[in-house]
């Protein structure tokens, strides 16, 4: 091995990889020097690890495992990343023990007694299953070397909620007493990273290593809907693949998915969840892995970790809760450097404009889950330039987000700032009120056949009936259209309170 840059060479020749980048070798430095120095005594090195996805993080543990006296042990939250990342490890040659929910007591006799023998140099692992005594016990007489949490960033978002185990992580890193502790993350704004910090080092000193979470490769548009069925729709056909529309339920994702397919013949589509089957997962995984024009429907089960390179687009079905998880998912796209699309549909809601009216705060956000939901809120509605300047700015690199933008809907003027659907349903209403119930208005927007022609007939002829039904279900809640509660026009629609669309949609 050469001795002027023997990480460099090792990752070459063992790993495949002929650059490392400046913050690759820190953090692998960070590890390797702790390893093998420190002392129970010492207590762990502790960093957190902020890198864009795409940029090597996995390559950050996997490196330094092979070369440090103890086991590494890694912390996944979801069953489908674990399995995927096993995998991977053992098409590299590398043996990986999982320890999970689930086993039967053969499974879990096995992976024990092969990280008791020393034979695996991985352990992979959930928050949950550190919380069982003999599987934590089994970890601590290991003596792991590395304890590493991988998208760390749901110990403040899920570890408040739903995950509390999450928040048990830091008294499993004292019972265990690695030689390192590493937290990695793609995105973190600065609250998220203290309550990283504070739940798995209490307070202890750490090191932060940080790049930039641009991803320049990425352009960034916002879509506000009436119908989203019809944006999405229209996305689908429109943009390029393989590409992934995210939406935020399990049941969800399969009814898109089964519409999508219903709307477009040839469509190659199908969803995926974390309620599937363990060989359903696989299999889905499989065909989209090797998919060159594929359509995954999904929610964040395959927004973490999951290492499809030729992603080109994503759509969000609805707003995610936070400007972290947007990036975290949304960063599926151009893994492989080449241009990509991130697409946001987003419907209007009561209280807000046809056109948006918040003003943009740039600057770190409070934790809480209210402040970070209304921080993606602003990004789908607000009045403000630069969308990437908006989204690093809100994770705290104002300086980044002064100059960032190479590409975005509002940079190169292509931002549909009215819901599509909305000026005309106004005008229709405005023209005829009170002259058409909900059914009747949505026939004679499209022009459906039997609908008496008169001014504004038709005039969303490309919808269809059910899409423009849709439309005016979401313009009575947003206030765009009334109905009327009282006779002689209960039922009947006429324009509503909120100020009509100034101009049609581009």
């Amino acid at each position: 091995m050469k001795t002027d840059d023997p990480i460099g060479t090792y990752a070459a020749e063992h790993f495949g990889v002929a650059y490392l980048y400046p913050y690759q070798r820190l953090v692998i430095a960070n590890v390797l020097d702790s390893a093998g120095t420190a002392t129970d005594d010492d207590g762990p090195t502790r960093q957190i690890v902020i890198l864009p996805t795409g940029s090597g993080k996995s390559l950050c543990f996997q490196l330094p495992a092979t070369l440090c006296p103890g086991p590494t042990l890694v912390v996944y939250p979801l069953l489908g990343l674990m399995a995927d990342q096993a995998r991977r490890l053992k098409s590299s040659g590398m043996v990986a023990a999982t320890l999970r929910g689930g086993m039967s007591a053969n499974e879990k006799r096995a992976a024990l007694e092969s990280v008791r023998s020393g034979t695996a140099r991985f352990i992979i692992t959930n928050p949950e299953t550190l919380r069982t005594p003999s599987v934590a016990k089994a970890l601590a007489e290991a003596k792991p070397s590395h304890f590493v949490i991988d998208e760390a960033h749901c110990v403040a978002e899920w570890g408040d909620s739903f995950r509390p185990a999450y928040l048990s992580l830091g008294e499993a890193i004292r019972s265990i007493k690695p030689r390192v502790v590493t937290a990695f993350t793609a995105t973190a704004s600065p609250p998220i990273l203290t309550r990283i910090a504070e739940a798995l080092f209490g307070g202890e000193p750490y090191r932060l290593v940080a790049g930039a979470p641009d991803r320049p490769n990425i352009r960034y548009s916002v879509k506000p809907a009436l119908s989203m069925r019809r944006e999405l729709r229209a996305a689908v056909a429109t943009m390029p693949k393989p590409l992934i529309v995210f939406a935020r339920s399990r049941h969800g994702v399969q009814i898109i998915a089964e519409d999508l397919i219903g709307s477009r013949s040839g469509l190659d589509c199908r969803f995926y969840h974390a309620g599937l089957e363990k060989a359903e997962r696989a299999a889905v995984e499989a065909w989209f892995m090797g998919s060159d024009d594929g359509v995954l429907v999904s929610t964040c089960a395959y927004g973490m970790g999951m290492d499809k390179p030729n992603v080109r687009s994503v759509v969000h079905y609805g707003r995610p809760a936070s400007v972290e998880a947007y990036l975290q998912e949304s960063g599926r796209a151009g893994r492989d450097g080449e241009q990509s699309e991130a697409l946001l549909i987003h419907k209007l809601e009561p209280g807000s404009r046809t056109r948006g009216d918040y003003e943009p705060r740039l600057g770190p956000e409070p934790v809480s889950a209210e402040a970070r939901s209304e921080a993606m809120r602003r990004y789908a509605t607000g009045r403000y330039g630069c969308r990437r300047s908006f989204l690093l700015g809100v994770l705290g690199y104002p300086e980044a987000a002064e100059t960032a933008c190479s590409s975005c809907d509002r940079c190169d003027g292509t931002a549909i700032e009215d819901a599509p659907g909305a000026a005309e349903l106004a005008a229709i209403a405005a023209r005829h009120p009170r002259r058409f119930d909900a059914t009747g208005l949505a026939a004679f927007a499209v022009g459906a056949q039997g609908t008496a022609v008169a001014p504004r007939h038709g005039t969303m002829a490309g919808w269809t009936t059910e899409e423009a039904g849709e439309a005016i279900a979401a313009a009575l809640g947003a206030g765009l259209l009334r109905r009327r509660s009282r006779w002689p026009w209960k039922g009947a629609i006429s324009p509503g309170t909120r100020r009509r669309p100034t101009r049609r949609p581009r």
